[in-house]
């Protein structure tokens, strides 16, 4: 896809693409169509909150601070088995931005 690394955590990479971010972690499972998970990435823990109270009955837990990654999050899973994450930074993070010509949108990698 040619994205630029947005973002690098421990195990964790953060690709960006336009306005995307793509999250690329692998989490080990005996079905491979289950390898890996889908995060969605909110501004604020309050969002977090929110979706978390539309999809309670989904997740595997309430929302928490990860020290690691310095972020808030809860985890659920989705009816086909699929994990999820919701998730907001804890700390200052660069631009993404949906204008083309922004510098955060350079896909140079190879």
């Amino acid at each position: 896809l040619r994205c630029k690394v947005w973002l690098e955590q421990p195990n964790i990479t953060i690709v960006s693409h336009g306005n995307l971010l793509l999250r690329l972690h692998h989490q080990p499972s005996a079905d491979p169509d289950l390898h890996g998970m889908f995060t969605f990435v909110y501004p604020s823990e309050h969002m977090v909150d929110e979706i978390y109270e539309q999809l309670k009955e989904l997740a595997d837990d309430a929302p928490r601070i990860n020290e690691t990654y310095r972020i808030y999050q809860f985890f659920a899973t989705d009816p086909d088995g699929r994990k999820l994450e919701f998730q907001a930074f804890l700390h200052p993070l660069s631009v993404v931005s949906s204008d083309p010509n922004h510098p955060a949108n350079s896909c140079d990698k190879e």
